[in-house]
């Protein structure tokens, strides 16, 4: 009997059969040996199959699931990331995990066409709706970028065995991200600062991603500017000056007191000045009702085709949001911060900020 790696083989007597002559030798039975359950395997590797099966690449294909939700920050970070694997991986899949709607992740994962599920606000009932969608979608690996929903979604990781890593925006670490740090595979940073602060084996500094609409623009400021101002045309479109005021997601009413007390004096003096004026959904209403109708004066809750809005904009005054400083930062505009002295990582932000423009 010859031994081979591949099969065991297993003597059995076999009874007579029904014919004249009998069977003296043994049967051998092959019996195959019982294959290790395949693992799901990152396609950041190349296989060595060059010819995969479709049910290989649907099995094998890298799947990202993120967690994010609140501030506009923790959201773009997150759609940025996703874009830049969809990129790089055309094959991968990506599922994002935030508040039910009416939320600005879930619209935006609708406006992206990808996959959304939602997360309840009650710490118990978003452990476990977090830890069904985690089980059902059986990422590689989990993508904490801020908001809510990181914390119930990182803890679900932990009790079904998956890797989760934290991308934090701010100059410094919200209380989640320290309480998760020593838990996650990598904690990934915006500035150095919070580095002192986080295990530093696991910290790297990166910055803080981008999306790809905002690095590519290519859209002409005349052709911005009849996306907000129909009316004016576009005849000496390069002379005019437009002021974009960025007072949050939510809505910063000390910057929309501010506005409004100067923005109907800024109109008058310069008959080319132009102002794009996003006020945040909860203080949207009270403007409205106490601005005066201008047909140089854009207002707005919310804006989201923000590559547009760069392309028409001479000059920003912002809240000093991380994701939003970045993005000024990479369109090259001139830009006022904001930040309150109550308010610890805004003021970070800038500082930070202000020394890279340095």
């Amino acid at each position: 009997m010859v031994a081979t790696t591949h099969r065991r083989w297993l003597l059995l007597p076999v009874r007579r059969l029904p014919s004249r002559q009998p069977m003296k030798t043994p049967v051998c039975i092959p019996i195959p040996t019982r294959n290790r359950a395949r693992l799901p395997r990152c396609h950041l590797s190349r296989s060595s199959d060059p010819t995969p099966t479709s049910e290989a690449q649907a099995t094998d294909s890298l799947r990202v699931a993120f967690a994010c939700g609140g501030a506009g920050g923790h959201v773009y970070a997150a759609f940025a990331l996703a874009e830049e694997v969809q990129a790089s991986l055309p094959g991968s899949r990506s599922l994002f995990l935030g508040a039910p709607a009416p939320s600005l992740e879930s619209a935006t994962a609708a406006s992206s066409s990808y996959p959304f599920a939602p997360v309840p606000p009650c710490l118990p009932r978003a452990l476990l709706a977090a830890a069904l969608h985690l089980y059902h979608f059986r990422p590689h690996v989990l993508v904490a970028t801020g908001g809510p929903p990181a914390l119930p979604s990182c803890l679900a990781a932990l009790l079904l065995g998956l890797p989760f890593v934290i991308q934090d925006q701010d100059a410094g670490p919200a209380p989640a991200t320290r309480l998760l740090a020593p838990l996650s595979r990598r904690v990934f940073l915006a500035f150095n600062a919070p580095v002192r602060l986080l295990p530093k084996r696991k910290c790297a500094v990166y910055g803080n991603p981008v999306r790809m609409s905002i690095r590519n623009r290519r859209m002409s400021k005349a052709a911005a500017m009849a996306r907000f101002f129909p009316r004016a045309g576009l005849v000496e479109a390069e002379g005019m000056e437009v002021v974009l005021v960025l007072a949050g997601t939510v809505g910063s009413p000390q910057i929309n007191v501010a506005v409004l007390n100067m923005y109907y004096e800024m109109l008058s003096r310069r008959k080319n000045r132009y102002i794009i004026w996003q006020t945040g959904p909860e203080d949207f209403c009270e403007m409205e009702s106490l601005v005066r109708a201008h047909r140089r004066l854009f207002l707005t809750p919310f804006l989201h085709e923000m590559d547009m809005t760069y392309a028409a904009t001479d000059v920003v005054v912002s809240r000093a949001g991380s994701v939003a400083c970045t993005e000024i930062l990479v369109t090259g505009k001139p830009a006022i911060l904001v930040s309150y002295i109550t308010s610890s990582y805004l003021l970070c932000n800038s500082i930070c900020f202000l020394f890279m423009y340095l």
